[in-house]
């Protein structure tokens, strides 16, 4: 049995771990969350062989499959994904995925090991004080003039309740 994979795990313990999805996939069939499973770890593997743009692509494999068969943490698919961002040199958008996983109550509750793991990312970036005051901004703008129906219901439905 291997050991559970941290946010730190070596490329050995990965391509163990990897390993033996695949083997419980060949004795037990592939479910939804064997599957996804699968495409995280192989992600991983191909970032840590500094494949980022291969990486990103198994990533986005991975979230077209949780999204289409209900797979519900995700949690480390989104910091996987930021990291690859962060590697691709896109940090703005890196430094986007962070900040939501944190902002995310339902990702962090309980789970140090995640907020650290996110918080050991964002020390790496140096003085990122204009980069969340803009990620703010835009964030706020966005909640003001949703580009999308569901965000304009979204909006709608707030300002009904801070009418009351």
């Amino acid at each position: 049995m291997t050991k559970k994979l941290t946010y730190h795990s070596t490329f050995d313990e990965l391509g163990w771990s990897l390993r033996e999805t695949l083997d419980d996939i060949e004795k037990h069939g592939e479910t939804k969350q064997l599957k996804f499973d699968m495409l995280l770890k192989f992600g991983r593997v191909k970032l840590m062989e500094g494949k980022p743009d291969e990486a990103y692509k198994i990533f986005q494999q991975c979230s077209i499959h949780a999204i289409d068969n209900g797979v519900p943490d995700v949690k480390e698919l989104y910091f996987w994904t930021s990291r690859c961002q962060e590697e691709q040199g896109n940090s703005e958008r890196a430094l986007s995925g962070y900040l939501m996983l944190l902002e995310r109550d339902r990702f962090i509750d309980n789970d140090e090991q995640f907020v650290n793991a996110i918080l050991d990312r964002l020390i790496l970036f140096g003085d990122i004080a204009q980069l969340v005051n803009d990620y703010k901004k835009k964030r706020e703008e966005e909640l003001n003039n949703p580009k999308d129906l569901l965000g304009k219901v979204i909006k709608f439905l707030r300002e009904q309740n801070e009418a009351k």
